[in-house]
């Protein structure tokens, strides 16, 4: 059987991570990173001629997209090929990393699209390079926010004793080695497993890999560990000089089947408990929710900006449980974004035409991974919404290229990290698109400014 390699074969000597095969090590090891992106232009002077010019920095086409500046608002949607993972630069310097992709599916009816850089190296260690590139040096080193929108293998790593195993007593992938090498100050996921169960979460073993992974952060790293609590705006919040951005500000708007209301920080939940559930007999398994509809929501607004992130949820399964369509009570509660995260990799039966109709996203980011993402109705239906939307995917298959060609002429970048930069006091962004070929992250695409409405 052929050894996996958690290497950067093409930047360096061959490395050969002891423990592959499920052996005991203190975590993933230190891989030769990328650039360090250089600081901000200070003075924000355009280079002249140069239409990619910005205040308060300057971005080059061919060059490395430059650092975080206070007072601007960076997401970075990261393509490891293998799933979905942002990391997030908020105004004053707190981060925030949602989901660690690390899905280990080589082959499927569905396959999934080549792992970035290449498949030598984790998606974890991607990850982790990637944000130690960008973070602030007012964070320390350490993350403020690690949330983990729901609990499958694309988003948090596939749960597997053929990956390294560290001295904690967990397995590396995804989220756990990325959080067993940059420490955390705060977890949050959907919290109870137990009465609000899910047809196809992770079996009993990723679960408690999880659980002895979070453990041992809280007795190693002092770590805190959160239910994100639908309805909440206090939950995420600045770290470092909030009072300087007073425009800015978190909403949880849904998690574990609770979704907020629109009025203060209250919740109801939209679905049976699980013991409920389960007494129904026959149909007890078919009635468990997915674990897709539990997923982690939010939106994020500073100044006129608005952006929507939505984890995976989806109406799959709604023509015969109600409850199962996640997305509609959101759509009530929700209004018009800038920007957008495409649900569940927009694939067919989430992205509905309610909740596009709420969101009319201006810009829409696709985490591609697999050959059916986005699928062809769910693009029409963004469309549907706001004609003059920007699609980026992160990813796209040839396969899908040929079912996408009545509107692959619309979309904009196809390829590479996607990173949204909105400027200070949320007035307007610009969308990046960065090489994901190598650990270098250079620009490939400018795409703005696009003033915020």
């Amino acid at each position: 059987m052929k050894k996996r390699l958690y290497t950067l074969a093409s930047l360096a000597a061959a490395l050969i991570l002891a423990g592959c095969n499920g052996t005991e090590g203190n975590g993933p090891v230190h891989l030769p990173s990328g650039p360090k992106p250089e600081p901000e232009n200070p003075e924000g002077e355009p280079t002249p001629g140069n239409p990619s010019s910005t205040t308060p920095e300057t971005v080059t086409v061919g060059k490395t997209l430059p650092a975080w500046t206070e007072g601007c608002l960076d997401i970075h949607h990261i393509n490891t090929g293998r799933g979905e993972s942002a990391f997030y630069i908020l105004p004053d310097g707190t981060t925030m990393l949602i989901d660690a992709a690390g899905s280990l599916l080589k082959t499927s009816d569905k396959p999934p699209t080549p792992a970035k850089p290449n498949d030598q190296i984790t998606s974890g260690a991607v990850i982790i390079d990637y944000v130690k590139a960008y973070m602030p040096e007012v964070c320390k080193g350490t993350l403020d926010y690690m949330l983990l929108s729901h609990f499958h293998g694309d988003h948090m790593g596939s749960w597997s004793t053929s990956v390294p195993k560290h001295a904690g007593g967990f397995h590396m992938n995804g989220y756990t080695e990325v959080g067993a090498e940059i420490p955390v100050a705060k977890f949050l996921d959907r919290g109870t497993r137990t009465n609000r169960k899910a047809s196809d979460m992770i079996d009993s073993g990723g679960q408690g890999n999880y659980d002895k992974f979070i453990a041992w952060a809280k007795n190693t790293n002092a770590s805190m560990d959160e239910r994100f609590i639908a309805g909440r705006n206090d939950q995420i919040v600045l770290t470092h000089t909030p009072e300087k951005y007073s425009t800015f500000s978190v909403r949880n708007i849904a998690a574990n089947g609770d979704v907020w209301t629109g009025s203060g920080s209250t919740a109801i939940s939209q679905m049976p408990a699980a013991d409920e559930l389960m007494s129904w007999g026959a149909d007890k398994e078919a009635a468990l929710p997915y674990e897709n509809t539990l997923s982690c929501v939010m939106t994020i607004s500073y100044g006129s900006f608005d952006y929507f992130c939505g984890g995976d949820i989806q109406y799959n399964g709604r023509s015969s449980y109600g409850y199962k369509d996640i997305e509609m009570p959101i759509s009530k509660v929700v209004k018009k974004v800038e920007v957008m995260k495409a649900s569940h990799h927009g694939t067919a039966n989430t992205n509905g035409k309610e909740i596009l109709a709420a969101l009319k996203p201006d810009a829409i980011i696709v985490p591609v991974w697999r050959n059916v993402q986005p699928n062809p109705e769910t693009v029409k239906r963004m469309y549907d919404a706001n004609s003059a939307c920007n699609i980026f995917t992160t990813n796209l298959t040839d396969d899908n290229k040929v079912l996408l060609s009545n509107y692959l002429s619309k979309f904009k970048g196809t390829q590479g990290h996607v990173v949204v930069r909105v400027h200070p006091g949320g007035t307007k962004y610009y969308i990046y698109v960065l090489g994901d070929d190598d650990l270098n992250r250079t620009v490939k695409k400018i795409y703005g400014p696009y003033t915020c409405k």
